[in-house]
């Protein structure tokens, strides 16, 4: 089965260097700009998809809608809680420097890039894993592509449920606003 995730356009707090977790700010004009890019690239790759989810959040609905609005494809776009990003807790809303700067290098990235430690009142990556897990098992086999847009912690906890990384190896991978990858299962 192939997937292609789509990370959301950036959000206001992306511009501001904020945890954004489960909060919910709007794109950027940036952010609308670059779902726009990655629409025209998708609109060319991809004639006929299966079908498009994204998560309950507004920065990944909207960029979902304005992919829509572009492509050619006419499946209404699926929303699912499961896609949302990794729940940051007492993080969300803070900036990311000032809880570096109060945690230490080591701290803060064995909870912000590691697997199983979570941010407190949030969840692990692992966590994470496991309701995308959820979501995928659900998925219809097909043999057209599922478009799915969402967060970029959540493409990451993806990346390792569909074998692409490990648990140890997601620590250094990334995928920026506005853009996509694709895989096979």
């Amino acid at each position: 089965m192939k997937t292609v995730w789509v990370r959301h356009g950036q959000s206001e707090y992306n511009a501001k260097n904020l945890s954004t977790g489960w909060h919910d700010p709007e794109l950027t004009e940036l952010g609308v700009q670059q779902a726009l890019a990655v629409a025209e690239q998708l609109k060319n790759k991809y004639p006929v998809i299966a079908s498009v989810h994204c998560s309950d959040l507004r920065r990944s609905f909207y960029t979902a809608r304005i992919i829509m609005s572009t492509c050619p494809w006419f499946e209404d776009v699926k929303v699912d809680s499961l896609l949302r990003e990794r729940d940051y807790g007492d993080w969300s809303g803070k900036n990311k420097d000032e809880i570096y700067a109060e945690l230490g290098e080591r701290a803060f990235m064995n909870v912000r890039r590691g697997w199983n430690r979570a941010p407190e009142n949030g969840e692990s990556l692992k966590e994470c894993a496991d309701r995308v897990a959820t979501f995928l098992k659900d998925l219809e086999e097909t043999n057209l592509p599922h478009l799915i847009v969402c967060h970029g912690n959540t493409i990451r906890a993806a990346s390792v449920v569909l074998g692409k990384n490990t648990a140890e190896s997601v620590r250094d991978w990334e995928i920026g606003t506005g853009e996509f990858i694709e895989w096979d299962s």
